[in-house]
């Protein structure tokens, strides 16, 4: 008898214990959190292009080759490039400014050079994960140079014209 006593305690003080445990599981507080969320912007610009061909070569009489770059108006992150009337081994170097006018850093992920001719080679100094942070904290822009040659295989006449453009993450999106 004494056994049937215990095991009926037992029995008993497991139904308490779970029926304590299911209203316990469901005894809740809801708890409402309301707030305004204000994100930053990713804005970067070019300020400037320029190259350095500046006319006639010391020790020479022909300004035979132009370079011009201009700032595209509806992507600012992109410049064109246009060479006219050049020739074989003719090199320049372009030379272009960002500024991140945004409110959050940006890392420069990728430069992109859309250069379709064979004839002529590009190239941009690596500068590949540098970070700008927004304007006026320092450093809130950043000068990039690349090189630009013309081959051997250059025709005549031709007019070349291609894009270098900028690639700019989140800060915290790039190693």
């Amino acid at each position: 008898m004494n056994g049937k006593k215990i095991f009926a305690i037992l029995a008993i003080l497991m139904i308490a214990l779970g029926i304590a445990g299911f209203a316990y599981a469901h005894w809740e507080k809801i708890v409402t959190v309301d707030g305004t969320v204000k994100t930053g912007t990713l804005n970067l610009i070019i300020m400037s292009a320029a190259d350095d061909d500046n006319g006639i070569d010391p020790d020479y009489d022909k300004d035979v080759a132009d370079t011009v770059i201009t700032i595209d108006r509806e992507d600012p992150q992109m410049a064109h490039i246009t060479i006219t009337n050049a020739y074989p081994s003719y090199h320049v170097y372009w030379h272009i400014t960002i500024r991140n006018v945004g409110t959050i850093p940006a890392k420069l992920y990728a430069i992109e050079i859309n250069n379709p001719y064979p004839c002529l080679e590009v190239d941009a100094w690596d500068h590949i994960y540098e970070q700008l942070d927004p304007f006026p904290i320092r450093p809130y822009q950043s000068d990039y140079s690349g090189y630009i040659h013309v081959l051997q295989c250059a025709e005549q006449g031709t007019t070349y014209t291609f894009t270098v453009r900028f690639v700019f993450w989140n800060w915290n999106e790039v190693p």
